[in-house]
């Protein structure tokens, strides 16, 4: 069937179905009226304005609004008293934000049928949108009248007086309503706030005492009138009702929660804590409440770090109780790490994934952690299910990379790398780091060109990284190329960053290589003086400038100093044992 065909019946149904107004539910649909005097119109206008309300209908159906409201206020131009083309009209112009010309036609809609209950229920929210709620409230009045069977309407209208500040008009109307439906608790505490509000403290109470002696056995509503007293300083009283809900309720975590407030407030910071460990203890209490109260050390432990242990306990406790949630073994694992424990916080991140692989922050700490300890075995698997996982995440190429290229696996560290700046945004910071290592990659595997073309990306985007330009100057020495190139970016990365053993040792290298050998052994003893003098590779390179200015015995002391190190090139065993250097 043509689909055009199908809408064209819909909108003829809706205009000639007619339903009452008035219904009891609210699910009632809102009804499409007729004209208000149709024998006001010829003929013509009659069959006119069916014609157009019956396609302004169907524009509407289609989502083409614009053409509807077009359509409906033609309908109105043809017959100024239709209001079911006025409430129409009303309500997309409320629909596009437009909401004075929405209670413009929703008003005169109502006042033409002041009966319909969806005119008046949307000259209602209007004026709530303008956040006119006593005007609002009023409105409301008149539905509840018309509808007084209606508890939701009621409470709708007492909400509004409320918003409105007429605290006194919400009570009586939840008054009402308290006659139809008796005690409830969210009428209870509505009234219980509103008359607190007003200041009257005995009916506040009241009302909370009413549900108590309507759920004697209900131990929330114990612990509301407890809490009231304990705010109103009636402590006394709370503590009575507290001893109540223990007999009820032994371990109820609110309960728990209340006193420990009560005993912070008091000073008592033992039971507080005691009591607080006692409500995470309980599975009952919600993980995110849980959370929310741990995440709240974090800045308390910065003036007060000697709570750190109470917030590890919170957190051990917190697992304990939710040994299947995984944001629990996640915070857990933030606090350890946030105590310098990357080790056991490592082992939270990893409880954390195996109860639910999908959170990448989660697998970002842990990795962060293996390269930090540096375990690149874990790196290497966890970075590899993180890009099974994760694989538009640029991080997860960046650690694999770091592994690959540590287990001297350089070509698929290149191919890591590339894959991972590709997808980054909006992080120069990063890209510059996945240029740098892709410069450090390539150049191992001497593709040299590769590696230019890499680091001059990075210094592209900032030609001040005192890491890239190092290196990029170091490579550039030891390939004895562009050394008039090296020796600049060397020199600038060391008036950047002074001071720097690593950076002062490339400068003196690249002297060295040029020649300057005074210069250079200038820049190594730098080095040395600035916490390197233990450094096999400074060593080396000392020795050598030594030999190169005639220091033979000078060169030979620095290279068997350099042998008792780590850093101890392949070479330097045969340059000790023949006394000499070999280009």
């Amino acid at each position: 069937m043509n689909k055009n065909y199908i809408i064209y019946l819909l909108s003829f149904v809706l205009l000639f179905t007619a339903c009452k107004t008035t219904g009891k539910t609210g699910t009632d649909s809102p009804v499409v009226q007729k004209t208000a005097d149709p024998k006001k119109l010829s003929e013509s206008q009659r069959n006119e304005l069916t014609y157009t309300f019956m396609n302004a209908n169907k524009e509407k159906i289609l989502g083409n609004t614009e053409k509807a409201a077009a359509l409906f206020a033609q309908c109105i131009r043809i017959d100024g008293s239709n209001d079911a083309s006025m409430y129409e009209l009303s309500r997309i112009y409320y629909e596009q934000g437009r909401v004075n010309d929405a209670l413009f036609f929703a008003k005169s809609a109502s006042s033409l049928k002041p009966d319909n209950i969806w005119y008046q229920l949307l000259v209602g929210d209007i004026l709530q949108k303008q956040k006119r709620y006593s005007e609002a409230a009023d409105v409301y009045t008149s539905i509840v009248k018309n509808n007084p069977d209606r508890v939701d309407l009621m409470f709708n209208q007492a909400n509004l007086y409320s918003m409105a500040d007429k605290s006194a008009e919400a009570i009586k109307i939840y008054d009402k309503i308290e006659k139809i439906i008796g005690i409830n608790p969210e009428l209870s505490v509505q009234k219980q706030q509103l008359y607190s509000k007003l200041g009257k403290e005995d009916k506040a109470i009241a009302e909370l005492q009413k549900l108590m002696d309507k759920f004697p056995l209900e131990v929330q509503y114990i612990g509301m009138m407890a809490e009231y007293y304990q705010s109103n300083g009636q402590t006394e009283k709370a503590m009575e009702l507290y001893a109540r809900i223990e007999k009820l309720d032994p371990g109820n975590p609110f309960m728990n929660l209340s006193l420990a407030d009560y005993y912070r407030t008091k000073g008592d910071k033992e039971k507080s804590f005691s009591h607080l460990k006692a409500a995470f203890a309980s599975p009952k209490l919600e993980l995110d409440t849980k959370i929310q109260i741990i995440s709240s050390y974090y800045a308390i432990i910065q003036t007060n770090p000697e709570l750190m242990g109470q917030a590890l306990t919170l957190c051990k406790e917190m697992v304990l109780s939710h040994p299947n949630e995984a944001k629990a073994f996640a915070v857990y694992g933030d606090m350890l790490a946030e105590d310098n424990q990357p080790a056991e916080a490592r082992i939270q991140y990893r409880k954390s994934v195996e109860l639910d692989q999908n959170m990448f922050l989660v697998w970002q700490q842990l990795m962060a952690i293996d390269l930090e300890q540096n375990d690149m075995d874990a790196l290497l698997k966890d970075s590899e299910q993180a890009m099974a996982l994760f694989p538009s995440q640029p991080l997860v190429y960046y650690f694999n990379g770091i592994a690959e290229s540590n287990k001297k696996n350089y070509s698929q560290a290149a191919t890591s790398y590339k894959s991972g700046v590709a997808l980054v945004v909006d992080n120069k910071n990063l890209e510059i780091q996945f240029w740098s290592n892709l410069g450090d990659t390539y150049h191992q595997i001497k593709d040299y060109s590769k590696s230019d073309e890499a680091y001059d990306k990075a210094l592209k985007l900032d030609s001040n990284n005192v890491f890239v330009l190092n290196n990029y100057a170091y490579y550039l020495s030891l390939r004895n190329e562009k050394l008039e190139k090296a020796a600049e970016m060397s020199a600038l990365s060391n008036k950047l960053e002074p001071g720097n053993p690593s950076f002062e040792d490339t400068y003196g290298w690249i002297l060295y290589k040029q020649g300057k050998y005074p210069e250079a052994k200038i820049w190594l003893e730098k080095a040395m003086s600035n916490g390197a003098a233990e450094n096999g590779t400074i060593l080396e390179h000392m020795g050598d400038v030594q030999y190169k200015m005639g220091k033979v015995d000078d060169a030979l002391r620095y290279w068997e100093l350099a042998m008792k190190t780590a850093e101890a090139s392949p070479e330097l065993e045969k340059k000790i044992k023949d006394r000499k250097m070999y280009d």
